[in-house]
């Protein structure tokens, strides 16, 4: 699956990737995660989800995200709603997994959640209308926007910010065929309801911003739109734990925050004169 989403699925299945250990090593699968706790291939293989490895559902050749989406959003963070869609670039290298550890980097002093949903291209969007988006969603699954609040501040742009490795989880599964029309989107701190949104709440809907960024660069399958988080982000510190929930789309996508192993290898750039 370079990019090319999976055949042979339903609308309503709840698409995984995942690393199970084979006699030669780890051996990658795709499939179903069902309601009792087990993931099945199409070919009928099933394994407990205690025994898996988790992948990304899908391997975006871009991330498009959004600011500023949720009017309560927009108003914590003293800036007026805006006019048109705020689309910035989350670098591919920032995806995470589920269960998976995000580095809290040195160069930070506060590093935030933002839950979402997100967006899954299913066929090529090139100048579409909004009334055409739907035939171009694959599907819906859980993000977390993680971002270090203090450098999205202190950079013109967010690029830093937002791309730090680990700072895109998605998943652990993709709802096929799923669209965002209503779902609520809660994200837990160490089990602590912080963020409780809908996406009735969003000022551009999903179709209108599959549109909006097809006129303005080609959405290809794989690739990912994150539809801007809610009201309640907030900052993580090293060892807690945060969830992301997005209705009907499974188990909530878990992340876990760790201390740099490289303390201090972006606070003085090699090429900077010391």
């Amino acid at each position: 699956m370079n990019r090319i989403l999976p055949g042979g699925f339903s609308p309503g299945d709840l698409y995984v990737r995942y690393l199970v250990r084979g006699e030669g090593g780890p051996e990658e699968r795709d499939g179903c995660l069902l309601p009792e706790g087990v993931v099945r291939t199409l070919d009928g293989i099933r394994n407990r989800t205690e025994e898996v490895t988790w992948l990304p559902p899908v391997r975006p050749g871009k991330i498009v995200a959004v600011g500023l989406n949720d009017r309560g959003h927009a108003l914590e963070m003293g800036k007026p709603l805006p006019l048109e869609p705020l689309l910035f670039l989350k670098a591919p290298s920032a995806l995470g997994i589920h269960k998976g550890q995000v580095v809290y980097p040195s160069v930070s002093s506060r590093v935030d959640f933002e839950g979402e949903i997100a967006l899954v291209i299913g066929e090529r969007a090139d100048h579409v209308p909004p009334g055409q988006a739907g035939r171009h969603l694959f599907g819906i699954c859980a993000a977390n926007d993680i971002t270090a609040r203090d450098l999205q501040q202190r950079d013109v742009q967010y690029t830093r910010a937002k791309s730090f490795p680990g700072f895109c989880p998605v998943g652990p599964a993709l709802l096929v065929g799923g669209r965002p029309d209503g779902r609520h989107v809660r994200t837990r701190l160490n089990g602590e309801l912080r963020q409780d949104g809908s996406e009735a709440d969003q000022i551009f809907r999903w179709e209108t911003l599959i549109s909006y960024i097809s006129y303005m660069m080609p959405l290809d399958p794989g690739d990912l739109v994150l539809t801007g988080t809610t009201r309640g982000i907030g900052p993580m510190a090293i060892g807690d734990t945060v969830t992301v929930e997005v209705d009907g789309c499974g188990p909530p996508l878990e992340s876990r925050i760790v201390a740099d192993p490289f303390p201090g290898l972006f606070t003085v750039w090699p090429g900077e004169s010391k």
